[in-house]
């Protein structure tokens, strides 16, 4: 669900936080029961796919808070000239 900048809109960024964090989650259920070798390392990339999902998209969203606190530049701006093609 991109929006008009090409970027996701809020409610991808929320689903890849929740998704990140149930990930976690599930790694750490995965940990505290104890399960044999094969479930621990299923554990393992859980957690590593689900920290990166809430990395990745917490630096996503802290980008996007600072490129709307910048003003545009000179190049941005139409500074009142027309063209017609």
């Amino acid at each position: 669900m991109p929006d008009k900048g090409g970027k996701p809109a809020q409610v991808t960024q929320l689903l890849r936080l929740l998704c990140g964090g149930y990930l976690i989650y599930l790694a750490w259920g995965l940990y505290k029961d104890g399960a044999g070798g094969l479930f621990l390392a299923a554990g393992a990339v859980f957690a590593l796919v689900g920290a990166a999902l809430l990395v990745f998209t917490i630096r996503a969203m802290l980008r996007k808070e600072d490129q709307e606190d910048e003003p545009p530049s000179s190049d941005d701006t139409d500074n009142g000239k027309d063209e017609i093609i």
